[in-house]
């Protein structure tokens, strides 16, 4: 009979019932586990192990336990299950913990998502970072200013020293545009060059506030500023401006 060679733990795809093949080879939606054929301690995740770190380990059965069994090591972890809502409890061994990592990503966290530098204050992100990480102590917010400035001097230091090895000239583009909710202007620079493996770039290297009114004569000090600042002075090839109507005096 053709039923008889189906897997009991394989989930059907499209057709009648109305189900998509799952998207991860080791994960089923049954509450109840099932054993695979190449090995029969290893039990598939279900939908319930949701967890990043259950893409390391895989679920082993030892006797009458379950066990997470690490995919580099094979080392064995054991695991508890909640009687509430069935959840498992991965238990890992000792590591080394280092709070400057912690902060370096803190920052880093900020800068790309754009978050208030306040929100390390917040009760509940306090709260869950103790939880992810009990002995991760949560800079105060000028801590964390400080640490995302020394995060721009390193990326500036690093987009230096692009700009110096780069041997072909580097042309720069300006945007200027008024903020709605501050009612300030700012102004954008951005060098576009080609590297030295032949490869096309475009970087901002500067993001300035400029003082009101906008004069040709205060927007071409910021951008010099700009260009002296990065020692690009000797190396322009083209400037390209906005249709701001100021840059057509």
């Amino acid at each position: 009979m053709g039923d008889e060679n189906v897997n009991s733990c394989t989930r059907p795809s499209g057709g009648e019932s109305g189900f998509e093949a799952s998207s991860h080879p080791n994960t089923i939606d049954l509450e109840s586990p099932c054993e695979t054929e190449s090995d029969p301690s290893i039990i598939p995740l279900t939908s319930r192990h949701t967890s990043e770190a259950w893409k390391h380990y895989k679920r082993k059965r030892v006797g009458d336990d379950i066990k997470a069994e690490c995919n580099y090591c094979q080392k064995l972890f054991g695991t508890q299950v909640n009687p509430v809502d069935k959840s498992e409890t991965l238990t890992l061994a000792p590591y080394e913990f280092h709070q400057d990592h912690g902060r370096h990503d803190l920052a880093e966290m900020i800068i790309l998502h754009e978050y208030p530098l306040n929100m390390v204050e917040h009760y509940g992100f306090r709260k869950f970072c103790k939880t992810m990480q009990p002995g991760f102590k949560v800079p105060c917010r000028n801590t964390t200013r400080k640490d995302i400035m020394t995060r721009y001097g390193v990326e500036k230091g690093n987009m230096s020293s692009l700009l110096e090895k780069t041997k072909g000239k580097i042309a720069l583009t300006t945007d200027m545009w008024t903020s709605s909710n501050q009612k300030k202007g700012y102004m954008a620079v951005t060098a576009h060059f080609i590297d030295n493996s032949w490869k096309f770039q475009s970087r901002i290297l500067r993001f300035l506030y400029v003082e009101a009114p906008h004069t040709k004569d205060v927007l071409a000090d910021a951008l010099c500023k700009s260009i002296y600042d990065w020692n690009l002075d000797c190396r322009i090839s083209s400037v390209t401006l906005d249709n701001c109507t100021t840059n057509d005096a």
